[in-house]
């Protein structure tokens, strides 16, 4: 298993991207663990979003993933509100126990410490933007994706393409469409 952080950010679509795409490229062995990452918490709903993810992350790595995914589908596919009915809609349809799930996020305290832990990695990494992928080997980058790619086979394809880039030795740090 190849261990991946993602740094993401539940306004940002290509953070919504990259995260399906890492989901459908997990036949290739990836561990995936969800990070937060965001400049300024004043956009409409992103504190209580990472808020809840947090308190799903409560319920175990897969539950948190599986709330992050329907999360962002709602917020960018269904253009649903950041706001706490969504919040409560994720976490029903990511089958998380309803009841747990309430609780853990009416400690807010404890996630904002979670939040301010995410933060201070993301700073110390030089996390700038989403997504970042952080690989076990501790090579990072942002990959940017403009189509969204749920396809098992093109993702992994995508993956594998990535991560040659970032092994490859020419030490590439971005590239840029134009």
């Amino acid at each position: 298993m190849e261990q991946v952080e993602i740094y993401l950010d539940y306004l940002c679509p290509y953070a919504w991207r990259g995260l399906e795409l890492a989901y459908a490229a997990r036949w290739l062995g990836l561990e995936l663990t969800l990070r937060h990452f965001r400049h300024s918490m004043e956009a409409s709903g992103a504190l209580q979003a990472f808020l809840a993810s947090h308190a799903a992350r409560q319920q175990g790595k897969a539950a948190h993933l599986r709330f992050a995914l329907v999360l962002f589908r709602l917020y960018h596919q269904e253009k649903a509100p950041l706001d706490g009915e969504t919040l409560v809609e994720a976490a029903i349809r990511a089958g998380l126990e309803l009841e747990r799930f309430m609780a853990d996020l009416e400690e807010e305290e404890v996630r904002r410490q979670e939040l301010a832990f995410d933060l201070e990695s993301a700073r110390e990494l030089g996390v700038r933007e989403t997504p970042t992928f952080v690989l076990g080997s501790g090579d990072a980058a942002c990959l940017r994706f403009e189509q969204l790619t749920t396809e098992p086979e093109l993702a992994g394809h995508l993956w594998e393409l990535f991560t040659a880039l970032l092994h490859n030795g020419a030490h590439v740090k971005s590239i840029h469409r134009l």
